[in-house]
C-alpha cells in the first residue's frame, strides 16, 4: 500500500466518525493497525479502505454491544477459521446476543443465509446455527460517503478516487 492510496489520520477520524482516543484502543488491542511510512519517531499514519470500513463498522456495533463483545465477536471468527473483518459481515444484534448473518447457499434452498451465534454476554451456545432472512446492510458505506461529502478536512474529489466502495 502506497501513501496515497490510504487515508490519513485525521481523514480517518472524521469519516469514521471516531475520537482520536478510540482509534489508538484500537489500534493498541490490534483490531486495527495503520500502515506506517518514513520516520520511525514520528512516521506518516495511513489507513486503508478497508480499515476505515472495519472502524465505522466496530463503532455501528459499538451502538449495541461492548467493546468486550466486538473483541469475542472477532476471537470466535479467528478460532473457527473465519475472516475476523466485521466490515463485509451482516451482525444482528438481538438483547445480549449477537448474530452474524452468514450467506452460505450450500445447505440451504436459494436465497436462504445462514445465521451463526458468535457472541453473547454469557458466551454460551457460541457457534449455534439458526436460520434468519434480512436484506443486506449498506449503511457502513453510505455513512462514509455521507461523512466525506460534509467534510472540511476530506478532500471530496480525492476521496471518490480513492474510495473502493460506492454509495448504495
Amino acid at each position: 500500500m502506497n501513501q496515497m492510496s490510504g487515508f490519513t489520520r485525521q481523514e480517518t477520524l472524521h469519516l469514521a466518525g471516531c475520537t482520536s482516543s478510540r482509534l489508538a484502543y484500537l489500534e493498541k488491542v490490534s483490531l486495527v493497525i495503520p500502515y506506517r511510512f518514513g520516520n520511525n519517531g514520528r512516521p506518516t499514519v495511513v489507513f486503508s479502505w478497508e480499515q476505515l470500513l472495519e472502524i465505522r463498522a466496530i463503532k455501528n456495533l459499538r451502538k449495541d454491544v461492548s467493546l468486550q463483545t466486538v473483541r469475542k465477536i472477532i476471537k470466535f471468527l479467528d478460532e473457527s477459521g473465519y475472516d475476523n473483518s466485521l466490515s463485509n459481515k451482516q451482525l444482528v444484534v438481538v438483547c445480549d446476543e449477537v448474530f452474524w448473518i452468514k450467506p452460505d447457499w450450500s445447505d440451504f434452498s436459494e436465497n436462504m443465509p445462514t445465521t451463526v451465534k458468535v457472541a453473547d454476554k454469557d458466551n454460551k451456545e457460541v457457534g449455534q446455527y439458526l436460520l434468519l432472512v434480512i436484506p443486506p446492510l449498506t449503511d457502513i458505506v453510505n455513512d462514509i460517503w455521507e461523512a466525506a461529502r460534509r467534510s472540511e478536512v476530506v478532500d471530496f474529489k480525492s476521496f471518490e478516487q480513492r474510495a473502493k466502495a460506492l454509495p448504495a
